[in-house]
Formats: structure tokens, C-alpha cells, sequence
């Protein structure tokens, strides 16, 4: 199938080159593979010692369109880049694919500036599965509902994440071994070949605490505590997991709530099938939706989207707050099943005057209160990209 994102690239690879950045074996090579098939072009591989030297010595130049994978771990690949973009860009269409080192520009200056478009590849979400093509706009998400859920898709996305392969395969067995090997890969490889650290085994400790962390304020003392380092080794592994695709973290809105908490993040995985408690799994996954959907928008070039969750000092929480702009939008509370409105959403609706939606992962639910609608998962969530 066609990725989402696929009709935005071919277009946007007309003005300037694309990078494309995302998790480990979420599709990146595949997509550009079959952008590739299109196209007609040439794939070279950085891990490939004969495609290294051909990318080297830029046999590449006589071609139309290129795609260059994992350039991002040659060292000097941004210069490389704006060499290849300054002389040959008129005539040479450039595709990168890449993980972890592809967003490390964005922490100084940009030698790129003004030479690419950046996209990031999520894993599978109902949006993509089931309205391939369908475009809602982020302002009227809150207002619209969907004739007919994705019940049989949403099912699957709980069970096996929204990766392809283990989504696609759909079996116990595969999944298990699947997730045992990404993990594996993302510590000896990934991890190791980006920060340098030694001790893996401890890396790997924190990794398997980080499912019972999810949707809860981050302690990273408390982290510390458990894995025996400090505190600012936590933050810099945390660091190393969110460059690595491996987690995001969402802070909290703050403008215009009084008593609010300003310092505590949540954090989510982004192949969240690995989280056990299902109302923390549920949460997670709509978080991963939320998260598509901004970044998304974001990349298109709609506005300044932006993900955050609410909390104030009198102990009353919404799970997200969506953005424009640093102006709240509408606001999304995650529940099993519970169909009552919460009293913190309609509390922070109607203090903020914006619409919410409490989306519930219990089928056939549609009520509207006021401002807030409870409405099923399977209904709601496929209007998201």
C-alpha cells in the first residue's frame, strides 16, 4: 500500500530535496523504494561499502532522482548535502531517508537552511488504514464524526502496534520475536553507534521500565533511583531515545492556566503494543495519533501545530491539548469506556472556550455535551492523518 505521505513528498520533491526521518523499520525504504519505482532512479545505501564509495566519488550525478540511505552516519553528510543541493539541484532530485541524526541540525546552526523539506514517517494509525487519501482539516476534527468506525482496524492497531511488519503478520508469535529483535538492534546498534555508551545492559534496564512510565508525570529521579546512575545520565538517555524514535514526551500547556504545573512531562513509546495496563496503552495510542496528526501537519507547512497535556496544581488533568499557533484548539481525554464526561475537560473547555473530545475505546458511543462529544475510538480517530 501507499504511505500517507507519499503524494507530498513526490510533490515537494519538485522544489527542494526531502528528508525523510522516522523509527527504525516503520517504512522509510520501503516508501522510497516505491516512490523510486515511479520515478525511475538510482538507491544507494550507506551501509553498503560498494554504495558508500559510489555516494563518496557522487557517481550519482547523471541520474534524475536518488534516494540516499542512511546518510545521515557519514559524519559530514549535512556539507555533503549542501554541496550536492548548491551545484546540481536544478537538474538532480535528492531523497534521504534516515533515523536519530537527521533532526540533530535543528540544535545548531543549519548548513541545510532553505535547501530541503523535512518529513517524518509514523507508524500505521486508523486515519491511514482506513481513508487513505482523505484529508480533515485540523480545525474541524473536533466538529466531525465518522457514519462507520474502523472497529476490525482499530483491533488490530491495539493488539500489534502500528508498525507494518508485525501489523501486516498479525500473529503472537511473530510479534513477540519481532519486538525481542527491535530491541536488540536498537541497544547494539543504534543507541551504541549514536552516544557512545558503555553501559548497555543498564541502557536496557531503563528501556524495559519506560512502559510503566507511560501517560504518568516523568520522575526522572525516581528513573535514576531504579536504573542506580544520576539523574543527568537519565536525561541524556531519554534524550537518546526521543532522537531514536524510541519515545516522545508531550510538556504542559501553561499559557493562560493559572496554578499550573510547568516543569512535568508525559512520556509515550512509539510502538506502544508494548505497553501491558491497557488504560495506559489506550492512552498511548490515541497520544500516537495526536502526534502523527501535528507533526503531519507540520510538515505540510499548515501551521504551527503542537501537542501538549493540561494539569494544574488542584489536581485536575486532560490528557491533550492540540495547538495552533501556542492557541489551544481542542482538547482530548482518553477513556476505556468510561461515557460520563470528565469534569477536568469540561473544566478546561469551558475555561479555555474550545471544543473536547473524551474518545473512548468502548464501540457504538456518540453523546455531545455542551462543548465535548464521548465518542468512540473507532468513530474518531480515523479522521487524524
Amino acid at each position: 500500500m501507499d504511505r500517507y505521505l507519499t503524494d507530498a513528498i513526490q510533490k515537494d520533491m519538485e522544489e527542494k530535496f526531502i528528508l525523510l526521518a522516522g523509527p527504525r523499520q516503520v517504512g522509510k525504504t520501503y516508501l522510497a523504494k516505491k516512490i523510486l519505482g515511479q520515478k525511475g532512479g538510482k538507491y544507494y545505501n550507506w551501509d553498503l561499502s560498494e554504495n558508500r564509495e559510489q555516494i563518496l566519488n557522487k557517481a550519482f550525478l547523471d541520474d534524475i532522482f536518488v534516494v540516499l540511505d542512511e546518510l545521515h552516519k557519514y559524519e559530514r553528510w549535512k556539507g555533503f548535502l549542501k554541496g550536492i543541493y548548491d551545484q546540481y539541484h536544478e537538474k538532480l532530485k535528492v531523497l534521504v531517508t534516515g533515523s536519530a541524526r537527521l533532526d540533530v541540525y535543528r540544535r545548531g546552526g543549519d548548513s541545510l537552511f532553505g535547501r530541503y523539506f523535512l518529513f517524518h514517517l509514523h507508524p500505521f494509525t486508523l486515519g491511514e488504514l482506513t481513508n487513505p487519501g482523505s484529508f480533515v482539516q485540523p480545525e474541524a476534527i473536533p466538529f466531525t464524526i465518522k457514519e462507520e468506525g474502523g472497529g476490525s482496524a482499530l483491533d488490530k492497531l491495539w493488539k500489534w502496534g502500528g508498525f507494518p511488519e508485525p501489523f501486516t503478520k498479525g500473529t503472537k508469535d511473530f510479534h513477540k520475536r519481532w519486538s525481542l529483535q527491535r530491541r536488540e538492534l536498537l541497544i547494539q546498534q543504534e543507541i551504541r553507534d549514536l552516544t557512545h555508551i558503555q553501559h548497555l545492559s543498564l541502557v536496557e534496564h531503563l528501556m524495559l521500565l519506560l512502559p510503566k512510565r507511560v501517560g504518568s508525570p516523568l520522575s526522572i529521579n525516581s528513573l535514576a533511583g531504579d536504573v542506580q546512575v544520576a539523574s543527568n545520565t537519565i536525561r541524556q538517555w531519554l534524550d537518546a531515545f526521543s532522537r531514536l524514535y524510541i519515545v516522545f514526551t508531550i510538556p504542559p500547556f501553561t499559557k493562560k492556566i493559572q496554578r499550573s504545573i510547568h516543569k512535568e512531562r508525559k512520556l509515550y513509546l512509539w510502538d506502544w503494543s508494548q505497553i501491558e495496563d491497557e488504560g495506559a496503552r489506550f492512552e498511548n495510542l490515541v497520544a500516537s495519533h495526536l502526534w502523527k496528526g501535528v507533526q503531519y501537519w507540520k510538515d505540510l507547512g499548515l501551521g504551527d501545530y503542537e501537542l501538549f497535556f493540561l494539569r494544574d496544581r488542584d489536581r485536575r488533568e486532560v490528557d491533550f491539548c492540540i495547538t495552533k499557533d501556542r492557541t489551544p484548539l481542542f482538547l482530548v481525554e482518553a477513556k476505556m469506556g468510561e461515557t460520563q464526561v470528565s469534569e477536568s475537560l469540561s473544566y478546561f473547555c469551558n475555561r479555555l472556550k474550545v471544543p473536547g473530545i473524551q474518545v473512548v475505546f468502548k464501540k457504538g458511543v456518540h453523546l455531545k455535551k455542551e462543548r465535548i462529544q464521548v465518542v468512540s475510538a473507532d468513530r474518531w480517530l480515523g479522521l487524524l492523518p
